[in-house]
């Protein structure tokens, strides 16, 4: 495939997707610092906590409908049924509003119930009020992602980034933790507030269609139970563990160290939400050759950037992570570093972005049950012995076998192809990459090393991917298609590296 000749649409969605992504995770990194600096191990565990059961909640009680919102909104308007699409997402949002009631009510309750928390206990109307704006955020973001205005969600992050970093900065300053809730609350609130608009035009005479019903109602079952089960291997589950058997600074030292390895995470998730969308459009018009060619380009792409943020950022934790939230977390420094590199993991979000798209999330739910049984188990056995150790150790096990088992599934199953030699050598060039790293900020433990190690890093991880001939010129063509939109003459002077770094034969 001359990936070079990729769809300019394709690019732009994935460009704004992006752009979406960093807004965001950049303010939940900043978000976190604020309360570590300001309330210490004891209230960032608090918040940690709290904010969990949010998420979990969430995912309990949204029965699958953004996931499957997102994959039938984009078939539709890849078929060209847009009235359609208009009232199927006003189908889907109606049901969503009573369940995300239901699901505060549920969270209102467990939380009620936490005796550790007792002292909180006035800070439940601003839980459930927080459970509901994230969950309507969560709508609106699916919406956007289903339609594959990538923009206007990149526009809305940037709102509801600033707003969430002023409201923890004021009310975490003013009134802890109670206070930190009430800026979660306002960093949610624009989105959640926006999602409403999807109501536009509603009218109860529009009926969905039922053949289209029947298969929204199979994927939402299965979507739900694979986000279900899927949420002990790859949410915070551990969190529970760690309050439950441990105290909110254990649950501090697992949860700085999981905020960087999540960065990784969750970009690579929100970048892979546009594929979602893209390959559910081209199935719905039943284009495989171009789900094959795409899925495989974006796989080694996403590699080249995950595996040498992963493998980098845990070399440099040791200097990064003190220097970021204190020498009061310190402790977390060997957490931090076998979460982030195991955060390589995350060039899975395309694949798993294939599955839901060839409507094979029966799979994911069944794969996420073992999963469940495998992350619960290890908790149990080893958190209360080992506390947050314990917990990395079981989530990155967890974690690895499923990829393993999911990309089986995907070569086996679905038949589609794999880059295995590629992003073995992505990959050995990484790690290369963070020993020279590592060695700096191991030798010269101050911060400025910081600046000296990503250099040296970076500099040694481009020469072997040019050694190891892993970027071909068709990829090279293509990445210097998007980097040359940077302003500043900074595309340039990356298509110079991309030209140098280029395989040769």
């Amino acid at each position: 495939m001359d990936v070079s000749q990729a769809p300019q649409s394709l690019t732009r969605k994935t460009a704004w997707s992006a752009a979406a992504s960093m807004c965001s995770l950049i303010g939940r990194l900043v978000v976190q610092i604020m309360i570590a600096r300001m309330l210490g191990p004891e209230g960032l565990g608090r918040i940690a906590y709290m904010v969990w059961l949010i998420e979990i909640g969430n995912v309990v009680s949204n029965f699958g409908l953004p996931g499957t919102l997102t994959r039938y909104l984009a078939e539709l308007h890849g078929q060209g049924k847009k009235e359609q699409a208009v009232v199927f997402a006003q189908w889907v949002y109606l049901r969503y509003l009573g369940l995300a009631f239901a699901g505060s009510a549920t969270v209102g309750v467990l939380f009620f119930n936490s005796s550790q928390y007792a002292d909180l206990k006035s800070a439940l109307p601003l839980l459930i009020l927080l459970f509901l704006t994230r969950g309507l955020q969560t709508i609106n973001q699916a919406d956007l992602a289903g339609r594959q205005r990538f923009d206007l969600l990149a526009r809305i992050n940037v709102v509801a980034t600033v707003a969430l970093l002023a409201g923890v900065c004021i009310g975490g300053y003013f009134y802890g933790v109670t206070g930190v809730l009430v800026g979660y609350v306002v960093g949610a609130m624009f989105p959640a507030l926006y999602s409403f608009s999807m109501l536009r035009g509603f009218s109860f005479r529009k009926k969905m269609d039922g053949v289209l019903r029947r298969r929204v109602m199979k994927f939402a079952v299965n979507t739900w139970m694979a986000m279900v089960v899927s949420a002990f291997v790859w949410s915070r589950m551990e969190i529970f563990f760690l309050e439950r058997y441990w105290n909110p600074h254990e649950v501090a030292m697992f949860t700085v160290g999981l905020t960087f390895a999540m960065m990784v995470w969750q970009a690579a998730q929100m970048f892979s939400g546009a594929f979602m969308s893209h390959f559910s459009e081209l199935a719905g018009v039943g284009n495989r050759k171009a789900i094959q060619q795409h899925y495989e380009t974006a796989t080694r792409f996403m590699a080249y950037t995950v595996f040498p943020l992963s493998m980098g950022g845990a070399a440099i934790m040791p200097v990064l992570l003190p220097l970021m939230f204190g020498a009061e977390f310190a402790p977390a420094i060997p957490n931090a570093m076998v979460l982030i590199a195991g955060s390589v993991l995350a060039f899975s979000h395309i694949g798993s972005s294939l599955v839901y798209a060839m409507e094979r999330s029966s799979f994911i739910a069944v794969g996420g049950f073992a999963g469940a049984v495998l992350s619960v188990t290890g908790c149990v056995v080893v958190v209360p012995i080992y506390g947050a150790w314990g917990a990395v150790l079981s989530r990155t096990i967890v974690q690895f076998s499923m990829i393993a088992l999911g990309t089986w599934y995907i070569t086996r199953c679905l038949d589609f192809s794999f880059p295995f030699r590629k992003l073995g050598w992505t990959f050995l060039a990484a790690l290369l990459c963070s020993l020279a790293a590592w060695s700096i900020v191991h030798i010269w433990s101050v911060p400025v090393a910081l600046g000296v190690a990503i250099f040296v890093g970076a500099v040694v991880y481009v020469v072997f991917m040019r050694l190891f001939k892993v970027v071909s010129a068709e990829e090279m063509r293509y990445l210097q298609n998007v980097f040359g939109r940077i302003p500043f003459r900074l595309g340039s002077v990356i298509n110079s590296c991309l030209s140098w770094v280029v395989a040769r034969d």
